[in-house]
């Protein structure tokens, strides 16, 4: 019972932030006006997003994403996919969860399980965290990011089409997962 309220909670709270981000702001009715208008700088304003994956991991971006897609996996976690701004090495992101009870049938974005990838260990905090990176079609690389926190698997996927190095795109992924990724 107590895990039904809970899992309730959660879910209305992130319904409701998926609809705040989703939200335009009002259009001008008439631009004829006599005022004059302030001037916005979108350089300097930056809005804050979080996407919520797990009750104890938060996505937080340093920059602004366009939220593509969300929704549930297994009823137990989170699964969404963003776009981020232009002039970065990963432009598309997708940002999942599940419980322990659920890792071994994880539905990854990409699975071959034909092709060996390149494997990167990082420290994350006290614990460690893997990066795959898989050969794509026409000279894409995959990238999955994985790590587990509280007993949840999270994992960050994403397809670049820039022909870098698998170890600076593991890399980057993870320096992106650490700048975005907040724990409690």
């Amino acid at each position: 019972m107590k895990w039904d309220i809970k899992i309730i909670f959660i879910l209305s709270f992130i319904i409701s932030n998926a609809c705040q981000t989703l939200q335009e702001p009002p259009k001008e009715k008439n631009k004829d006006t006599t005022l004059p208008s302030p001037k916005v700088e979108t350089k300097n304003s930056h809005l804050t997003k979080e996407l919520r994956l797990t009750y104890h991991a938060v996505w937080v971006a340093k920059e602004n994403f366009e939220l593509l897609k969300s929704g549930s996996i297994f009823g137990t976690g989170n699964s969404y996919e963003i776009r981020l701004g232009e002039g970065q090495n990963i432009l598309w992101l997708r940002l999942s969860s599940t419980d322990r009870e659920n890792q071994s049938q994880f539905p990854y974005f990409y699975k071959e399980e034909n092709k060996n990838p390149d494997v990167s260990y990082f420290v994350w905090g006290s614990k460690k965290c893997s990066v795959l990176v898989f050969p794509y079609r026409d000279s894409q690389l995959y990238a999955r990011w994985e790590g587990i926190h509280n007993g949840f698997l999270l994992v960050f996927e994403t397809i670049t089409s820039q022909t870098t190095d698998p170890k600076e795109l593991a890399k980057d992924l993870h320096q992106m997962v650490l700048q975005s990724l907040e724990l409690y």
